[in-house]
């Protein structure tokens, strides 16, 4: 096949891994195991913890390249060398559930961050520009696939990694179109880097640039992947940059779920058999996308309070903001999952790879963020 995923060298069950997750995620039985779920689970937390310690360590110690450790990477990483070096099936079904189970709790948590309210601040340019930059990156990747060598359903992660919200649209993504585990991680890396790039680039070509606030806060906010990333480079150009970055990458997280529904539609037709008819694409709206929308409801609302709590052993109240513990927990839930993603995936299906997915990542980051430069030169003040 070609050089991102070839299908000839997978097995059938490694092919459709992410189909067993979908059925677990819409309500039907999880795959039986024959060991116990337990020692994996604790294996990913442990990960998991693991890599959330060391990003903090560094962000305490006041290393200027701090950021660059992501926690969800991080963990990814990990779970990739832990199951290439010692691997062993005692933590496969815990690994599993942690793709299966974990992974979509942690989506549906993410819709806690979301603030609709705000992401309308930005206006209708600033929203506008947020559904071109979703059309370009799918529509670019995907209906260049064959031209660039890739396979269907890894040009649609890389797409929709690049246009929505990095790492957690993939994982979003790939149970709707059946995509492998490597290609998972490939996805993720490759999004994550082509934004720390974003990240540490963007702030110094905005200085050269002469941008506003405004413009330099679109321009990150419309461009980088993961939303750290943008928020991080936004602040690093100012406190209205960051302001403005953080409401413009909510607008882009916000077209998640009505992405996620048309491509599992798109997908299913794709893949029907001739005389079948095909559903609704709402009917491929996941489950994972309706609990992510409910959750961002409850926080635009309001409904997700800051909770005083006393103890009897001291007279300081503790404060508990119910949106940021889930923010956190969601964060801690993707990165485990990401071990498990990581756990699965075995070097020998990488090696096949080569330099054409980075080169893809890169030059399509490098075009939007381009398209988007002009557009706000044009339309922002």
């Amino acid at each position: 096949m070609t050089s991102s995923a070839p299908a000839s060298t997978d097995s059938d069950a490694s092919r459709y891994e992410w189909a067993e997750h979908l059925l677990s995620m819409e309500g039907g039985d999880p795959v039986p195991q024959k060991n116990p779920e337990w020692p994996g689970v604790v294996l990913v937390c442990v990960v998991a913890a693991l890599a959330f310690g060391i990003s903090a360590l560094a962000v305490r110690s006041g290393w200027s390249h701090a950021r660059l450790l992501d926690p969800v990477l991080t963990s990814m990483i990990f779970g990739l060398l832990i199951g290439n070096l010692f691997g062993g099936n005692l933590f496969l079904a815990g690994t599993k559930f942690a793709v299966h189970r974990l992974l979509p709790a942690g989506i549906i948590l993410l819709g806690a961050r979301m603030d609709f309210l705000a992401a309308m601040k930005i206006g209708l340019p600033g929203f506008l520009l947020s559904i071109l930059v979703v059309t370009m990156s799918i529509g670019m990747i995907y209906g260049l696939r064959r031209q660039l060598g890739l396979e269907r359903a890894f040009a649609c992660l890389l797409g929709v990694g690049t246009g929505i919200c990095g790492g957690t649209a993939i994982v979003a993504i790939a149970p709707l179109v059946n995509a492998r585990e490597r290609d998972v991680m490939l996805g993720v890396a490759l999004v994550t880097l082509a934004g720390l790039v974003g990240m540490i680039m963007l702030p110094v070509a905005g200085g050269l640039l002469d941008l506003s606030q405004q413009q330099f806060g679109l321009l990150a906010g419309l461009t980088i992947h993961q939303t750290p990333q943008a928020i991080a480079a936004g602040f690093a150009y100012g406190d209205e940059a960051g302001q403005t970055a953080t409401i413009a990458k909510l607008a882009r997280v916000c077209l998640l779920a009505p992405v996620a529904a048309l491509i599992g539609w798109l997908a299913a037709r794709a893949d029907l058999p001739a005389g079948k008819t095909a559903k609704k694409w709402y009917q491929f709206l996941p489950g994972f996308a309706l609990g992510f929308l409910l959750m961002a409801a409850m926080r635009s609302l309001g409904l997700l309070p800051e909770i005083s709590l006393s103890w009897e052993i001291s007279d300081s109240p503790l404060n508990v903001d119910t949106a940021t513990f889930l923010k956190q927990a969601s964060g801690f839930l993707l990165a485990a999952a990401m071990v498990g993603v990581g756990f699965q995936t075995r070097f020998a299906q990488l090696r096949d790879i080569g330099l054409r997915p980075f080169l893809v990542a890169g030059g399509a980051s490098t075009i939007i963020t381009i398209v988007v430069l002009i557009a706000v030169k044009l339309v922002v003040p």
